[in-house]
């Protein structure tokens, strides 16, 4: 993943760079004040973006009818994961106007086992609660997650990405 970095605001923001090779321009709409911007992956490097670190993992918030699609790079330890609201700070700051996302909603946990990252999703706990796979989780409860999994906090849904899973033979109980 790259990083971007809006011309008109400063913000920075990622987008999977994969898609793209090196000769196409693309178009982007900066997630802070709207303005629309082109440029092409020779620029995006030649400017302050550059790689963003995603070895332990990422996430990819979908867009829905509250916020656009959205990928933030997981770090190790604890990642709080919550609303974008001035004042509050959280590792992950979800641009939304989802009211039922609380600005401090939930904690993915990220540690190495194995020469591998292993990551650990719990609510914070908020008042609309953490789905794990449609399921619930419980007060205190803690939940391993595997890449490809899908969490819901409020009304937004992302996907959790883990390098090297895919590969895992023992992924499928």
């Amino acid at each position: 993943m790259k990083q971007v970095v809006c011309p008109k605001c400063g913000k920075e923001f990622t987008f999977d760079e994969s898609r793209y090779d090196a000769s196409c321009h693309i178009s982007f709409i900066c997630p802070g004040c709207r303005k629309r911007f082109v440029m092409s992956l020779d620029e995006i490097a030649a400017s302050e973006g550059g790689e963003v670190d995603t070895s332990v993992g990422y996430i990819t918030v979908l867009e829905n009818a509250f916020g656009y699609r959205q990928e933030f790079p997981l770090h190790p330890g604890d990642n709080l994961i919550g609303r974008a609201s001035k004042g509050t700070e959280v590792d992950i700051a979800i641009e939304t106007s989802d009211m039922s996302m609380d600005r401090r909603h939930c904690i993915i946990h990220v540690k190495e086992k194995g020469g591998r990252p292993q990551l650990t999703l719990r609510d914070n706990p908020s008042l609309t609660g953490t789905f794990l796979r449609n399921t619930l989780l419980g007060d205190r409860e803690r939940a391993l997650l595997h890449d490809g999994d899908v969490v819901s906090i409020g009304a937004a849904t992302f996907i959790v990405h883990i390098p090297g899973e895919e590969e895992d033979d023992d992924y499928f109980e």
